[in-house]
């Protein structure tokens, strides 16, 4: 076996490791509850519940088109066989999301072999495994949509075979998997948009014989097989216009208040993050916050040393193949800066692949170009100390890995990513509370309690999505209000409130001569409320009223 595959296979496994170790941590977050209910349902025989209830129907059963407006249900449908084999729980949903990191190495070796040889391939996947922004994405996968990377990664793949080959059957594989992209999530443009500007200023040297090239492209089909594959995103438009009304309504200043004209500071935030991205330093919600600091100045060396060879380098071609994914990932950054949602480090998972195959791209220019050979004794000495720098980056990442495994094990996840949904999830389904009419009056509760109840409560979601109160409120609860006295109603604790609607429902029940009776409160690790669980009594009979906000 090689040097190249010992690299390779020793990168695989140091991956499956550390993402696979406590898979379980942290708790179920919304969002990958979010895109596993339909699923669930689905085998459960239990009715399928779908985002703006879209879908199509067959052999009537309905089966979602998107989950989100721009997010598609592609996790939705690739849980299935593994909820089939291994249940319907978190770590077969997580299983699958690190198979997906698997195959995003394995596509990264792929291309990068393609580009740079097989050294340098094997050093490209060794730096990602142990990223620890791949190795925490990767395990809580559906949580940011991973399989986007995957895709990307395909994308280049086939077009790079296409412009070697001519085969046109590459270009159509290529086109389908940039309709896929923008169907798994609508924000895969920005690295459409990143890919085709890297290639045309790759280019710009031999324009004429490059258009040429491009105009042997098979259009027509490729149309098609973009068509094909975002033919679910055309389809739910077509019924529900959400992805065209969600970019319409967001296009100056998004839901969520971030204004896309404000280009610089929001250039600048994206910056930030990429930063972050390198270093591994925004999972505060594993229980600590843990950063690789040389990171960026290995990715920032990196990208200097391919410029110098691109300038004083008696052979360009090679240094302009290194810089292909430094333009790939500034191209994301720049075109990142506007969004429909807000600026979210977690819309960088599309791009974790490329700074590793950038690193690794310009390891190989110090390898082979004679530039930066300064000898001694035979040494060249400025790959030895480049060497060093990224040896020592790769140890402090693996060393990230480790203390964020470890805090990890201790906290349970914090916030949202808490494990107490987990105790939610099963209070709910003890005897006593059997069949009552369960209430969420916040986000990011319904979801994960019908995952890990199997569908047996399902609360329904009376709080509404408007920042504010919404004119509809009253209507939606005052059935659980007169008529389902026994009502639990489901909480986030005041620290983690999102859409705050206490006070207007304090309204609603003291007009009825009721007050709230706290059930039960569920707790991080370190003993921090993050959820709970109210009913509403007759006033003065309340066991445990909550306390108003501020006392």
């Amino acid at each position: 076996m090689s040097r190249e595959r010992i690299i390779s296979a020793v990168a695989l496994i140091l991956f499956t490791g550390m993402a696979a170790y406590q898979l379980a941590l942290p708790g179920l977050h919304y969002d990958e509850a979010f895109e596993a209910v339909p699923a669930m349902q689905l085998l459960l025989n239990q009715p399928v519940t779908s985002f703006r209830d879209n879908g199509i129907q067959l052999g009537g059963r309905l089966f979602p088109l998107m989950t989100q407006d721009y997010i598609g249900a592609i996790n939705t449908y690739a849980a299935i066989p593994f909820f089939l084999l291994l249940g319907i729980n978190p770590i077969s949903l997580r299983i699958m999301a690190i198979i997906i990191g698997l195959l995003t190495l394995l596509l990264t070796l792929w291309l990068a072999d393609l580009l740079y040889g097989p050294l340098v391939a094997a050093l490209a996947v060794l730096l990602l495994a142990v990223n620890p922004t791949f190795v925490f994405w990767s395990r809580q996968g559906v949580f940011v949509t991973s399989v986007t990377a995957a895709i990307g990664l395909g994308v280049a793949l086939m077009w790079l075979y296409w412009w070697r080959t001519g085969s046109r059957r590459y270009a159509i594989a290529g086109a389908f998997l940039i309709g896929l992209g923008l169907y798994a999530k609508f924000l895969f443009l920005w690295l459409i948009v990143a890919l085709g500007l890297a290639v045309v200023l790759l280019n710009l040297h031999r324009w004429r014989r490059f258009s040429r090239r491009l105009l042997k492209a098979p259009l027509g089909w490729s149309l098609l097989a973009l068509v094909l594959g975002c033919a679910p995103l055309l389809v739910y438009n077509l019924q529900t216009g959400g992805t065209l009304r969600s970019v319409g309504d967001n296009l100056t200043t998004s839901y969520y208040g971030t204004s896309n004209l404000a280009f610089f500071p929001n250039l600048l935030e994206r910056l930030r993050q990429f930063a972050a991205v390198l270093s591994g330093g925004h999972f505060w919600y594993l229980g600590g916050t843990y950063a690789n600091r040389l990171s960026l100045f290995i990715f920032l060396a990196a990208l200097g040393v391919t410029l110098a060879v691109l300038v004083i380098g008696r052979s360009r071609d090679e240094a302009r193949r290194a810089l292909f994914p430094f333009l790939v990932v500034g191209g994301v950054i720049v075109a990142s800066c506007a969004t429909v949602s807000a600026l979210w480090v977690t819309h960088f998972a599309i791009l974790v692949p490329w700074p590793a195959l950038a690193v690794a791209a310009a390891i190989g220019l110090l390898i082979h170009r004679r530039e930066f050979r300064v000898t001694l004794s035979g040494a060249n000495l400025v790959l030895i100390l480049a060497s060093i720098a990224v040896g020592a980056s790769w140890l402090l990442d693996v060393a990230v890995d480790v203390r964020y495994h470890q805090a990890l094990s201790i906290s349970g996840g914090l916030g949202a990513h808490s494990d107490a949904v987990e105790n939610l999830a099963r209070w709910l389904v003890a005897d006593e509370r059997r069949g009552a009419p369960v209430v969420a009056m916040d986000w990011g509760i319904t979801a994960p309690s019908a995952f890990l109840t199997l569908g047996e409560v399902t609360p329904v979601e009376a709080f509404g999505y408007d920042w504010e109160t919404d004119a509809d409120f009253a209507a939606r609860l005052e059935q659980f209000i007169e008529d389902e006295p026994t009502g639990i109603y489901l909480w986030r604790a005041p620290d983690e409130i999102i859409f705050d609607r206490g006070a207007d429902f304090r309204q609603l029940y003291e007009a009825r001569g009721l007050e709230e009776d706290i059930l039960e409160a569920f707790y991080e690790r370190s003993g921090r409320p993050v959820l709970g669980a109210t009913s509403l009594v007759p006033e003065g009979t309340a066991v445990n009223p909550p306390k108003p906000l501020g006392d």
